[in-house]
Order: C-alpha cells, then structure tokens, then sequence
C-alpha cells in the first residue's frame, strides 16, 4: 500500500516539473511516471534486501521449479487475457467511434472510460482483498467461511459499481465538465457515459466470480469468464451493432455484453456454489462422526 501510494504522490510531483518546468510536454508525463515507478521499485528492493525482513532475497532461491511456474503461468494467464483482451477491444471501441462519429466521440469514450474506471478500480481493490481470503479457505477446505467472504465482496462490489451507475445516471455532466469546458464533447460524453454504465450493477458481482475461480485455482473458468465480456460477446456486438444503430451501437454494445456476461456469471456460480454446499455437508457430516467415535 505504502509503494503504491508513494508511487502516486511522487508522480503527482513530478508531472508539472517535467511538463511545465522543464517544458517536456506530454512526453513529461511519461518521464515523471516512469521515474516515480523506479523510485518505489528501489524503495521496495531495499526492503526486500534487508536479511532482518521476514522476506527477504537471498542466495539459492533464483533456480526455476518447473511445477511452480506452470501454476503461476497457468493462474497468471487469465488476468494477463483480461487485459490483452481489454486492449483489443479499446482498439475496435476508437475505430468505431472514430468511423461513425469522428475523434470528438473518441475523446467522449476516454472522458467516459476514465469515470467508469474509477467504480472499476475500487472493485478490482475488493477481489485483491477478497482472493487470498477465498483461496485459504478453499485450501484449507472451510467452504462456509469461503462462501461467506465471497458474499461480503460481491455485496461490496455490487454497492460500488451502482454508485457508480447513479452518478452515471443522474449527475453525468458534472462529472464530464471535470475533463472538458467543449459543449459538443460534454453532450457527446454525457450521453455515452449513461448508456455504457447501464448494466454497471450487475458487473460488480461478474468482476467478483471471475477472481473468486482465479483465487481457487480454477484459472479455466476464470479466463472464459473474463474473455466472455470481452471478446466473445463485446467484440461481435462492436462490430454487427454499429451496422444497424450507427455510432450508438458502438455505445450499447458495452451494456448488453456487460449484462449477458453477468447471466452466464451467475449460472456458472451457482452451479459451483450447489457443489461446495455439497462438500461442506459432507465434511461436516464426517467431522461429526469422528468426533462420536
């Protein structure tokens, strides 16, 4: 928390120095981020230097298992889909903006991805609290307790993504105004902002499952799940919709992947939550049984 914190700080310090100050422009910003993400890499190195540390490098620990990098490779893969996937569809969101509206309606889109995100990233901070609790239990075979904080994060991330679909909903031009003083890109980011944060209540709850199966070790169904908001139905839906609604369909199309993704979420969850209730029964059935003998 204190290197992602520092990171911030030092980089909200240096952006004027190198934009302003020295006059390095946009490419100033790409110089302070860089150098605020070395200083708090150095920092964290050094702690991890320290042989008084708990953790700490040390000599015989750099040999590749193979076992351990096959599950790294095999759990890493899915957030590292999500993100490749994420970029893709970007690149298709602008071209399709770009080709219906024009670059106003591009920079309607980052104004409204960058609003949205911010909800997006307070969820992405409840299933990084959430995994390692989830994943304990699992391995320890408390599934009441796994189901339990797997309850707490999907009503925690369901609270934040609605908040964020009522700011979306009602006070969207307030929110827009903070990037722009332009009328046309405020009416253009104003009304894409509504539309693509329609089904934000139920993401909450698909962004939660998704990491749930990363935690537990099921990185298969993980990375269908991500790739299914994505790609299997976002990406189609950006290019078939446009064709009928214009640049409106490139808008929609984020929506109705979101809440398509989230049904099929659902279905697969409550299949697995069937089978660990299953499971806990039967643990707690032998645990009885052991304790009267």
């Amino acid at each position: 928390m204190y290197a992602t914190m520092f990171t911030v700080i030092i980089n909200t310090f240096l952006d004027p120095i190198f934009i302003y100050v020295l006059d390095f422009g946009i490419s100033g910003a790409a110089y302070a981020t860089i150098l605020s993400q070395v200083l708090a890499l150095i920092w964290q190195m050094r702690i991890f230097c320290d042989k008084s540390e708990l953790l700490h490098l040390g000599r015989g620990i750099y040999r590749l298992d193979r076992s351990l990098v096959r599950n790294i490779l095999a759990i890493g893969m899915s957030p590292f889909s999500m993100n490749v996937c994420a970029c893709i569809v970007v690149i298709f969101i602008n071209k399709g903006l770009y080709t219906y509206s024009g670059d106003l309606a591009v920079g309607a889109y980052g104004i409204a991805n960058r609003i949205a995100f911010i909800f997006v990233m307070v969820t992405m901070g409840v299933n990084q609290g959430m995994q390692p609790i989830a994943g304990y239990n699992y391995g320890a075979l408390r599934f009441d307790r796994m189901m339990k904080v797997l309850k707490y994060a999907v009503v925690a991330a369901t609270c934040v993504t609605t908040v964020g679909f009522v700011v979306a909903e009602f006070i969207p031009r307030q929110c827009v105004r903070l990037f722009t003083g332009d009328t046309e890109l405020i009416e253009l980011a104003v009304r894409g902002l509504r539309i693509m944060m329609l089904a934000f209540p139920i993401v909450g709850c698909q962004m939660v499952v998704t990491t749930f199966f990363l935690s537990i070790g099921k990185a298969g169904v993980s990375m269908f799940l991500s790739l299914s908001r994505q790609m299997i139905f976002l990406l189609p839906m950006l290019i078939l919709l446009p064709l009928r609604f214009g640049v409106d369909g490139v808008w929609w199309s984020m929506p109705v992947s979101d809440a398509v993704a989230s049904v099929i979420t659902l279905v697969i969850m409550m299949i697995y939550m069937r089978k660990f209730k299953k499971q806990h029964k039967t643990l707690t059935v032998n645990e009885q049984s052991e304790h009267n003998n």
